[in-house]
C-alpha cells in the first residue's frame, strides 16, 4: 500500500457545516476512505494555507482520486492536492545508479 496525504480546503458551505453541524468527521473520513479499500490513518485540522489533512495509505492512485471527486462532488471541498509519499530509502538506492550528463558550459 501507498500512503497518500491529502490537503483541502473546505468551501463556503463544508465552512458552515463545521460550524454548525456536529457530526464526527474523523468518522467520516474513516467511512470515506474504507468505502473505496483505503485506511484512513490520521486527519487533521490544519493552520495555515489548508484547512485539513488527511493520511491515507491504498492500494491505488485511483482508489484516492475517486474519494477526492466524491468529496468535490458534494460541494463541501475545494482545492485537494493530493502527495504520494515515498519511503527515502528506496529513492537513494534508485538514485545511485542513476547516469545524469549535466549540461557543459
Amino acid at each position: 500500500m501507498s500512503t497518500y496525504i491529502i490537503l483541502g480546503k473546505y468551501s463556503n458551505e463544508g465552512a458552515g457545516g463545521l460550524v454548525e453541524g456536529n457530526s464526527d468527521r474523523r468518522a467520516a473520513m474513516e467511512k470515506l476512505t474504507n468505502s473505496v479499500g483505503a485506511k484512513l490513518l490520521d486527519y487533521f485540522i490544519t493552520r495555515g494555507v489548508y484547512d485539513f489533512c488527511l493520511i491515507t495509505e491504498a492500494d491505488s492512485f485511483e482508489m484516492i482520486a475517486a474519494i477526492n471527486l466524491k468529496a468535490k462532488a458534494a460541494g463541501t471541498v475545494k482545492e485537494l492536492e493530493t502527495l504520494e509519499a515515498i519511503n527515502i530509502n528506496n529513492i537513494r538506492g534508485i538514485a545511485k545508479n542513476v547516469e545524469f550528463s549535466p549540461p557543459a558550459r
